[in-house]
């Protein structure tokens, strides 16, 4: 049987009416695809410019020291973060994203480790304060500084990631840029206010508990009340925990260079290099929101292995790849637009841009190699490249930041993320062919019992 695959005049091509079907399918699942990455695009931009605006808000009405204090609390609770909801969040978009049934479940399990973990790392950092930060840093601003993202920022990512399972990023855009919006309008009544770094972190948390008050009542209104199943709260921890340790690691290597910076060569080096990674990393906003638009679909079909999920990775890296490049040529030429935005100070971060520069073509190809692995249930394979690479990172960092400074972190980076891609392949590629002996096996089997 033949038909045409043509809607116009003319004499289009005849195919196969199989073929004709999987491809409206696959147009209508692209567009799909461009959809949701555009609001995705959307939400995480609108994050991006609403951060700078407090950010820059709070720096300015509070000053270097009062600010600087904030900024310690905030780098302390960022560290502990990645274990708040101990990566049930992720596990919310894993299994919702093949049996939607389970949305009210696991959305409830995530809230109730989140509590429980939140409530105990609060702890820790109280317990650990005095040990870590300035004597400035109160136990009161710690905690307000916790209670913002140990619990709100932690329970709004967990409401977006609902959404995105369901895949409805216009909800999952509205709740991420007005989270950000609250925290901005929080700025604004600093600055017509006494502005102390107390005051900035009391509006800070409640700003962003609003915007969990919202995420849930809009989650529950759209997908019902969450159910919680206290049986599956150690099976979902122990699970969640290689998610948990992959979001540290990915931190660690793609931030310590900073700190480690201003620990062994100087801050002017740090400012140099931070200035520079920043536009790499606004620059990668739509290979972000693509990973994020395609994220449940990894999951549906990471269950026929990582055939399937490789296979799929493979067509977005063949455009993402294409935008990495075309992007890493773009920093490299408007480089020199650096210090007309940032200041004559920052002229060196001409250099550093450049050096880094090739970082959008590779982390277009990671982005998509790790959520291989992940949707095809091989999270602890990721999260264990990750811990090496990050490892290596630390050690690289020991030697050529004290020998480069900025140019080393440069580098390294450079040679960090190279090296995360390539391992990556690596265990896909054993993957692969023990998935391809496996079907050959199978395949062979009637035959020899025949």
């Amino acid at each position: 049987m033949m038909a045409s695959c043509g809607s116009d005049g003319g004499s289009p091509p005849s195919c196969d009416w199989r073929t004709c079907l999987n491809r409206r399918v696959w147009q209508y699942f692209r567009s799909a695809i461009l959809r949701n990455a555009s609001w995705a695009l959307s939400a995480h931009g609108l994050q991006l410019a609403g951060r700078f605006g407090y950010f820059v808000i709070a720096a300015r009405v509070l000053g270097p020291k009062e600010f600087g204090t904030f900024v310690a609390c905030t780098a302390l609770i960022e560290v502990l973060s990645p274990f708040a909801s101990f990566g049930t969040e992720k596990l919310v978009v894993k299994y919702v994203a093949r049996d939607r049934s389970l949305l009210q479940l696991y959305f409830g399990n995530a809230l109730v480790v989140t509590v429980g973990c939140g409530c105990i790392l609060t702890l820790l950092a109280l317990c650990i304060r005095s040990a870590v930060l300035p004597a400035s840093a109160t136990s009161l601003m710690l905690a307000a500084v916790a209670l913002a993202d140990l619990f709100g920022r932690q329970i709004v990512l967990i409401c977006c990631n609902a959404f995105a399972a369901i895949e409805h990023f216009q909800r999952y855009t509205q709740l991420l840029a007005g989270s950000t919006a609250l925290r901005l309008l929080g700025a604004v009544v600093l600055a017509a206010s006494s502005a102390t770094a107390l005051r900035w972190a009391c509006l800070y948390a409640v700003s962003t508990l609003i915007a969990a008050l919202v995420g849930l009542f809009v989650v529950t209104r759209c997908c019902g009340s969450p159910r919680f199943q206290l049986k599956l709260v150690v099976p979902s921890m122990r699970e969640g925990f290689h998610f948990s340790t992959s979001a540290a690691s990915q931190s660690v290597y793609n931030d310590v260079d900073k700190t480690m910076l201003a620990r062994l060569s100087t801050l002017d080096a740090a400012a140099i290099y931070a200035v520079a990674y920043r536009f790499v990393d606004a620059a990668m906003l739509p290979v972000s929101s693509l990973a994020a638009a395609t994220y449940p679909e990894f999951f549906r079909r990471g269950v026929h292995g990582v055939t399937s999920s490789f296979a799929f990775a493979s067509s977005i890296i063949r455009r993402s790849v294409v935008y990495g490049l075309l992007i890493g040529v773009a920093l490299f030429v408007a480089a020199g637009l650096v210090p007309d935005i940032m200041g004559r100070e920052y002229e060196k971060s001409i250099v550093a841009l450049r050096w880094l520069c090739v970082l959008p073509a590779i982390k277009s190809v990671h982005a998509f190699l790790t959520d291989t692995l992940t949707g095809a249930d091989h999270q602890w394979q990721r999260s264990m490249v990750q811990i090496v690479v990050a490892a290596f990172n630390i050690l690289l960092n020991l030697w050529i930041i004290r020998a480069y400074a900025w140019r080393g972190a440069a580098w390294s980076s450079v040679i960090t993320d190279l090296l995360l891609a390539v391992l990556l392949y690596l265990v896909i590629r054993w993957h692969l062919r023990r998935e391809h002996a496996e079907a050959e096996a199978r395949t062979a089997q009637p035959v020899l019992e025949g």
